[in-house]
């Protein structure tokens, strides 16, 4: 189709492309993913090294460029600065998020919990970066962290269980309060998790208004992309023994068939990298065009709907709590969907008022 029409349409396809990359790229990420934790809840960053690695190798091509004959790396078009920056932080988040599957944290209650961030995203948005948020909107917000936090707690009761306190010399208290110790750390991880997330999205958003003249969005997004992978190989000079571990018990898994000899858990590393390397250029992508507050909570309805997936699929405890939760987090979604944005010139009358 030709003309305004056929541009509109273009233009529409473009605003829904990075939404259908984050549901449909992330989920399927987390069902792999969880294949992967059932038989080895310690994997968590070799999950990460190899979703790393895996996107890495895949934005290299586009990074790569000849000069005089020679082959070399395309020049950064922003700062190397800020690039550092956002790489640590990013880092930090993503390496941080798949620790915490180490204490006791079960994808689901993993998941759940994340999609808290909402609320990180407007506390600093408000105190740091100078966001301002209507009533209504925070009505919404609140609405969508009280849901995501019910269905987390009603998650959360299968962690008051005691699931070795049949073997002999096994205290019930002992066991039950070792479990609750890691499982209070691993929280306690996702809550610093939280913090870094909703710092990193304004930051995204800082970054690119700064260095707006330095190229469009989506080649910005790129570049973030390709520069926060490749710091992301040093944290694992200090996780290689736990890394190579996991490695061996992948490697060590069931083969597929005895036709096709392939470990089985190779292959749900190969399938969560290729679903998670669709999730993230999803998420870079959000990040470029639409506001930290959308991003936000365009990722906590994907990571509810994802805990949805994962309790039908492995079977997992369903509760009122997370019927509850569901109507509190789409009907704050669907509210907040008609809000009106707060603009500069209902800043200028509130500050009038004042």
């Amino acid at each position: 189709m030709n003309g305004p029409e056929g541009d509109a349409g273009r233009c529409n396809t473009l605003q829904a492309l990075p939404f259908l990359m984050v549901f449909g790229g992330c989920m399927s990420a987390v069902i792999a993913m969880e294949y992967i934790l059932k038989a080895n809840p310690k994997a968590g960053n070799l999950l990460s090294l190899s979703e790393f690695a895996f996107v890495l190798i895949q934005s290299l091509p586009s990074r790569i460029e000849t000069k005089a004959g020679a082959i070399c790396l395309r020049s950064l078009q922003m700062p190397k600065q800020s690039h550092f920056y956002h790489a640590a932080l990013w880092v930090s988040m993503s390496v941080l998020a798949n620790v915490a599957f180490s204490f006791n944290i079960s994808v689901p209650i993993h998941t759940l919990f994340r999609s808290c961030n909402v609320i990180a995203s407007v506390l600093l948005g408000y105190v740091l970066f100078g966001q301002h948020y209507s009533v209504k909107q925070l009505v919404c917000v609140f609405f969508i962290t009280v849901g995501i936090f019910l269905g987390s707690v009603g998650d959360a009761k299968q962690f008051s269980g005691c699931p070795n306190c049949d073997s002999p010399g096994v205290s019930t208290a002992a066991v039950s309060d070792e479990g609750f110790m890691r499982w209070s750390i691993g929280i306690a991880l996702l809550i610093f998790v939280q913090m870094l997330q909703g710092f990193l999205g304004h930051t995204q958003a800082v970054l690119y208004k700064r260095h707006a003249n330095c190229g469009t969005k989506s080649e910005l997004a790129e570049e973030f992309l390709f520069t926060s992978h490749l710091v992301s190989f040093f944290p694992f000079i200090f996780l290689w023994d736990d890394v190579m571990s996991a490695g061996r018990l992948a490697l060590e898994s069931a083969p597929l068939s005895s036709s096709l000899p392939i470990p089985t858990q190779f292959l749900f590393f190969l399938a969560n990298n290729l679903c998670q390397l669709v999730c993230i250029k999803g998420v870079f992508r959000l990040s470029a065009h639409f506001s930290p507050l959308t991003v936000n909570i365009t990722l906590s309805v994907r990571k509810f709907l994802s805990v949805v997936v994962s309790i039908i699929w492995f079977g997992n405890a369903w509760t009122n709590l997370h019927s509850i939760a569901t109507v509190a987090i789409f009907g704050g979604v669907f509210a907040y969907s008609q809000c009106k944005p707060v603009t500069a010139d209902m800043k200028d009358k509130d500050s009038k008022k004042d």
